[in-house]
């Protein structure tokens, strides 16, 4: 019996009875000798050409390009060298070509100049004069015409022409364009009448007393400006 409780009693197998239960399954079984196993050969992963060859000999795995061996191999960065070196004498002798045309190129210009000065030596200064003058003219009259009228210059320039006045405390009357009226009435001394004149341009004004008549506006200063060019002479052509 076993010493295990509970546990079924050992029994010995007969091994023809089982040999006998089996041999009814699927065809049974049928004693034999062992399979011999052969195998088919097979592709080779790797087979060398000269298997008598080494090919690695005299191979060093610390010049792998084999540099040291050959002294007249030109390192890489020499090459690199010798093309930017090569670059850069292209380049200067373009640069050079672009100022050679460029300085022939001004050299023509300044011939063409001087022939054309030389032409031009025996010039009408009385035409220039003219034409210098009428320039001016108009320059300074736009100016001024863009300027408009300022309140406070006009007041200051009416303040002082009341003082060139021989006797200030004279009676006077002031003659303005109608538009600037307004601009200095309030500044005016109790001596100065304002009046509108329609012939006067903006900006301009007329002091009347019965010995003195005083002037000012963009029509004097054109008129003194124009005196002042017919006076001026031209510089000499030398």
């Amino acid at each position: 019996m076993s010493r295990f409780a509970g546990a079924a009693e050992a029994r010995p197998v007969d091994f023809g009875a089982l040999g006998a239960a089996m041999s009814g399954m699927r065809g049974g079984f049928a004693a034999g000798g062992p399979v011999h196993f052969s195998p088919a050969p097979q592709p080779q992963h790797f087979r060398p050409a000269t298997p008598g060859a080494n090919p690695t000999a005299g191979w060093d795995p610390f010049d792998p390009m084999g540099e040291k061996g050959n002294s007249d191999r030109q390192p890489p960065h020499d090459a690199i060298d010798a093309a930017r070196a090569e670059g850069f004498a292209e380049g200067m002798a373009a640069a050079e070509r672009m100022a050679a045309e460029r300085g022939e190129a001004d050299a023509q210009a300044l011939a063409r100049i001087a022939a054309g000065l030389e032409a031009i030596s025996a010039f009408d200064r009385d035409a220039l004069a003219g034409r210098l003058r009428q320039t001016v003219m108009f320059l300074v009259s736009r100016l001024i015409g863009e300027a408009g009228v300022s309140a406070e210059m006009l007041g200051r320039r009416v303040e002082s022409a009341v003082a060139l006045l021989a006797d200030s405390a004279e009676a006077a009357v002031l003659k303005l364009n109608p538009e600037d009226l307004p601009l200095v009435e309030a500044q005016l001394p109790a001596t100065v009448t304002a009046v509108a004149d329609v012939e006067i341009d903006r900006g301009g004004f007329r002091i009347e007393t019965r010995t003195t008549s005083i002037e000012d506006g963009p029509d004097a200063w054109l008129a003194q400006l124009a005196a002042a060019l017919d006076r001026a002479a031209l510089p000499d052509a030398g």
